[in-house]
């Protein structure tokens, strides 16, 4: 469950359309130009995007990319999976036969954990991430005074 760089690019790369969404269509040079992105490298972050559904292109003079939805129906999970594929466990395999339960339990806990990370990331959209996540830190906060 290790993220890469392409994570941060596509967020980069989708918060600057959000941010430019009122201007139409933002051409990929002004998006390579704001986040100083290797173009040949930001292309293939468009083009998965768009292939997810997340961004639109348009071609032709005016033509860019727009958010395909708003900003709070676009989720961190379907941005990795865009750019990394779906998040996924580790599974190890036993070297000798008696190693096989112990596999069985790291197994177990690695998919666990990998399920609860996938939970985690489609709990957070583009929409929070632009706000740097502030709403999830308030919203915490009112829940820990309630308990008290």
């Amino acid at each position: 469950m290790k993220l890469t760089r392409s994570v941060s690019y596509a967020v980069g790369v989708l918060q600057g359309v959000l941010q430019a969404r009122g201007d139409g269509p933002v051409p990929a040079a002004t998006i390579a130009r704001s986040g100083k992105y290797p173009p040949r490298f930001l292309y293939r972050i468009l083009r998965r995007l768009v292939d997810a559904g997340l961004l639109t292109g348009t071609s032709g003079p005016g033509g860019g990319y727009s958010l395909a939805r708003p900003a709070r129906r676009i989720t961190l999970l379907e941005i990795v999976t865009a750019v990394e594929g779906k998040p996924t466990a580790t599974k190890l395999a036993a070297i000798s036969p008696a190693q096989r339960a112990a596999m069985r339990t790291i197994n177990r806990i690695s998919e666990q954990a990998a399920k609860r990370f996938r939970q985690d990331l489609a709990g957070v959209t583009l929409a929070k991430l632009a706000r740097g996540g502030r709403a999830g830190r308030r919203k915490r906060a009112s829940t820990k005074r309630a308990a008290k």
